[in-house]
């Protein structure tokens, strides 16, 4: 690829993975064209790789349908803002990133202000709402998929789309072995505990999530630990989630004996290689867990509202990432209803006390990584974004 001179680009990510993989689309981009500028919206990364940001997603990431209509006019409130500085500033490509309920009317708009526009990790419309893919089609001038089944979906559907690859290849893995993880966490190696499962917890991103799923996690914690009691338990920080949250929920069940958990931040990923079984909340984590090769359980609730209107809208059964690409369970999941404190401690049992159980859920997961393609999806994305300008 060669050097572009000069290039405005404006980027929108509405949650913490959304930034993530945008920012390093941005430091690919500035390798290849030093004097790239930057605007939109986004979080600390993409303010940190030089973007100036009209908004913070602080204040952004919703979980469900009912949260989207509680912050419905700060959101057209957004969208108008960003309107205008498309109209005002002129970018030459629109880097759109996930968040596909806002990010949609931009698509739209921007067409119709003859901006170029690359939607990176576009909307799954192929697990639900397959509508999406057309209008897509008609206001995108590239869709890059993150995964190959995706590319051609969208293909179908009248899309230009380019296989990227998922930008987790890149770094969603460690080179520690499961007890050289457990020692960087400092997690206690003695011959009381060596041979006792470590759990890990991943209750989420989003406050939401903490609210409706991580008082069952601590409920089911408690009831483990009736069995296990030299279990070890870990709990890999999000980010946009303070460690004061997560402490408070612990303290409000405290009385039920709910167990010690270690609560590690920026080491997520010796987090899920250190765990013999990690409790995930559907989302972006189970995707992550596949590639370090964990076997999980994938949880998911929300408010009664926003439930209903996922079941009118998706006939799916399955949440799951990993089930989504495998096309079949592969990993266990507790969806709303079925995710309470009972159901959750007998599977979790049945899984600690299966290592064969365990194995082939791995040789499962092992199956889905090797459909993320291969590393290098922002450099891949960032020369996409090039060739509008080319």
């Amino acid at each position: 690829m060669s050097r572009v001179n000069s290039l405005k680009v404006m980027i929108v990510a509405g949650e913490p993975s959304g930034d993530l993989h945008a920012s390093h689309v941005v430091h690919r981009l500035k390798a290849l064209c030093p004097d790239v500028k930057f605007l939109g919206m986004g979080g600390d990364l993409l303010e940190k790789a030089g973007v100036k940001l009209d908004f913070h997603i602080r204040d952004s990431a919703v979980m469900g349908f009912a949260d989207v209509l509680t912050v419905l006019p700060m959101f057209l409130r957004k969208q108008a803002h960003l309107k205008r500085r498309i109209r005002e500033e002129c970018p030459e490509v629109l880097l759109l990133v996930d968040f596909a309920e806002f990010n949609m009317p931009l698509a739209r708009y921007a067409r119709h202000q003859e901006v170029s526009v690359v939607y990176y990790i576009p909307p799954k419309a192929w697990a639900w709402r397959a509508g999406r893919a057309r209008k897509l089609a008609k206001w995108a001038d590239v869709v890059a998929a993150i995964f190959p089944f995706e590319a051609e979906f969208y293909r179908n559907a009248g899309a230009n789309a380019e296989f990227v690859g998922h930008p987790l290849v890149d770094f969603a893995q460690t080179p520690l072995s499961p007890h050289a993880a457990r020692e960087r966490l400092d997690l206690d190696e003695t011959a009381q505990t060596r041979d006792a499962p470590v759990i890990g917890l991943m209750p989420g991103s989003r406050r939401s999530e903490i609210r409706h799923i991580f008082p069952v996690m601590l409920r089911a914690a408690a009831n483990i630990a009736k069995v296990y009691p030299n279990a070890q338990w870990v709990l890999p920080l999000a980010p946009g989630i303070s460690h004061d949250l997560i402490t408070k929920c612990q303290q409000e069940l405290v009385d039920i004996g709910v167990p010690p958990i270690k609560i590690v931040e920026k080491l997520t990923y010796p987090a899920m290689r250190a765990a013999t079984l990690l409790l995930v909340t559907s989302g972006t984590a189970t995707l992550e867990a596949a590639c370090i090769g964990t076997p999980m359980i994938i949880l998911f609730r929300t408010s009664t509202l926003n439930w209903n209107i996922i079941r009118s809208l998706s006939p799916l059964n399955r949440s799951g990432l990993p089930n989504l690409i495998a096309g079949r369970d592969i990993v266990p999941e507790l969806l709303q209803t079925a995710l309470t404190p009972t159901a959750l401690t007998e599977l979790a049992l049945e899984f600690l006390q299966s290592p064969e159980r365990r194995e082939t859920q791995q040789k499962a997961l092992q199956a889905v990584y090797a459909q993320l393609g291969t590393a290098g999806a922002a450099e891949r994305t960032a020369e996409l974004v090039l060739e509008q300008v080319g």
